[in-house]
């Protein structure tokens, strides 16, 4: 290879990688003190230099800025499956707040712009739910995190955790669901890892934002609706802030592990 073939090769890739990097957004969250995960990642993860707030942008930006959000504040307050499901009473009966998969008579589809009327009901909170995980499952490619635009690899997705109220609930139209996003994710909080607290069947807190999911709708009679995600209520705990596992005396106070330190152990 001649040096001016090199140059030229050299050039040419140093031009796609700064090219590639000013295409790229970093990941900052709306506040000072944001609530990340710990143990804090050992390195920062590539998606927080690839993808920001908006995710994808376009007509999902301001949902997708919610579902970023690292900063809500206060003391988590306890929320049960019965609460969740009197919200979404509550936005069934409000034809003014889009969601769902597609146009009905009754409402436009999601996902709604207009968080006003969720953030009255509660969205933008810090809650814990207490119960059990059914089933966590790796997501792919969404617009929430930069869709196409990342790597197809588990770091750059959501994990998708089912969760009930009871260890001998099987059914996840009776469950809501929980979302680890990717940004700043410690590295034992996989899919594999929630997997093995569900089938442990030992209870867990899951501390986050409460956050109603507007793209999507919930089972109807007992049963899924099309491809929408099983679940009884589109209110969820997204992003996940704090998540953690009792390992005795769990009718008491119960003694609790956060992910990371059960995950060591198991």
């Amino acid at each position: 290879m001649s040096f001016c073939t090199f140059s030229h090769s050299a050039i040419a890739i140093a031009t796609l990688l700064v090219g590639s990097f000013a295409s790229a957004e970093e990941f900052r969250p709306n506040c000072e003190s944001p609530s990340f995960p710990t143990p804090a990642p050992s390195e920062a993860l590539g998606i927080d230099h690839q993808c920001g707030l908006v995710g994808s942008g376009g007509a999902e930006a301001k949902q997708n800025t919610a579902k970023n959000n690292f900063c809500a504040t206060g003391e988590p307050k306890p929320i049960t499956i019965e609460e969740l499901k009197k919200l979404q009473t509550r936005v069934d009966n409000d034809h003014s707040i889009n969601f769902g998969d597609r146009n009905t008579s009754l409402r436009h589809r999601g996902p709604t712009t207009n968080r006003g009327p969720l953030e009255a009901m509660g969205e933008g909170n810090v809650v814990t739910f207490r119960g059990f995980v059914l089933k966590a499952r790796q997501e792919g490619h969404e617009s929430v995190n930069c869709g196409q635009n990342v790597p197809d690899e588990a770091q750059f997705h959501d994990i998708h955790i089912s969760l009930v109220a009871a260890k001998d609930v099987r059914d996840e139209c009776s469950g809501i669901v929980a979302e680890m996003v990717p940004h700043h994710r410690p590295a034992t909080w996989t899919q594999e890892n929630v997997q093995k607290v569900a089938d442990a069947a030992l209870p867990v807190r899951v501390t986050g934002q409460l956050l109603f999911d507007s793209s999507h709708v919930p089972c109807e009679r007992g049963n899924p609706v099309g491809s929408n995600p099983k679940r009884m209520s589109l209110w969820e705990v997204h992003p996940i802030y704090k998540f953690e596992i009792c390992t005795s005396d769990c009718d008491g106070t119960g003694n609790w592990l956060d992910l990371d330190a059960w995950a060591k152990q198991h």
